[in-house]
């Protein structure tokens, strides 16, 4: 793969909405609560043309009232076709603004730092936004979630500048089934514009997983992403960690 294949590749893995509930790409509308905090600790072990990548994110959420939350997320490139880093940290919030019989909406800003380095893919060089509507709707053990999304990005290379897309849209959708108090399976489908004007196939994913919950405190999960294309990864696997105190 040439390494302009390949920061092509990292940057459209960048703009993906990854602070959704792990191991889902799509975000809920649930927020913490006021006073509450929350931990999540994730990687991600992916391949596309053969070659890999191996990431992973922390994100601190603090709720500032019971219906808004702020977050801050770290994303790390462990290993990549361009070499290991940090990629491009951020500040968001989360504002639920409706919530009715199970159905509710939350609009979701945020804002990244330039700490990634643009060389290698792991950043904009530049700080760049997004903003997220999303849409939840709970019905007995079943959970559904749809995103519809914008990210605005900023780019400090001339190259990227003339070859990339400075507004990205995104659209995904998911659903939780709840096996019992400790147990749920998930589901998630998405796809988004790609992030370079001469490719005109837009990203898409499908993907499974499991989130178990020993006790309020605690959610291990474990997911498989499958891309549609091949714009998008070829296969992801992922674990993560979150802790709500």
């Amino acid at each position: 793969m040439k390494k302009t294949s390949c920061i092509a590749w990292l940057l459209c893995a960048a703009i993906a909405p990854a602070y959704a509930a792990h191991p889902l790409v799509t975000d809920d509308t649930g927020v913490q609560g006021e006073g509450r905090h929350q931990l999540e600790m994730n990687t991600d072990w992916s391949r596309q043309s053969g070659q890999p990548s191996h990431v992973g994110a922390v994100t601190y959420t603090y709720g500032v009232t019971d219906k808004l939350d702020l977050f801050a997320n770290v994303p790390q490139f462990f290993a990549s076709p361009t070499g290991s880093g940090m990629g491009d940290a951020s500040l968001g919030a989360k504002w639920r603004f409706h919530d009715d019989q199970g159905f509710s909406l939350a609009l979701k800003p945020e804002f990244f730092s330039t700490s990634g380095d643009p060389e290698r893919g792991h950043g904009n060089g530049r700080a760049s936004a997004a903003l997220s509507l999303l849409g939840s709707y709970e019905t007995g053990p079943w959970t559904w979630h749809a995103n519809l999304g914008i990210n605005i990005n900023r780019y400090a290379r001339e190259e990227d500048i003339a070859s990339r897309r400075s507004r990205i849209w995104r659209t995904s959708a998911a659903t939780w089934y709840a096996v019992n108090e400790q147990w749920k399976l998930v589901g998630d489908i998405g796809v988004a514009q790609n992030s370079e004007h001469a490719n005109r196939t837009w990203p898409s994913y499908a993907l499974l997983g499991v989130i178990w919950s020993p006790n309020e405190s605690v959610d291990l999960d474990v997911g498989y992403k499958a891309g549609l294309n091949k714009a998008e990864v070829t296969r992801q696997i992922g674990v993560g960690i979150t802790l709500h105190f």
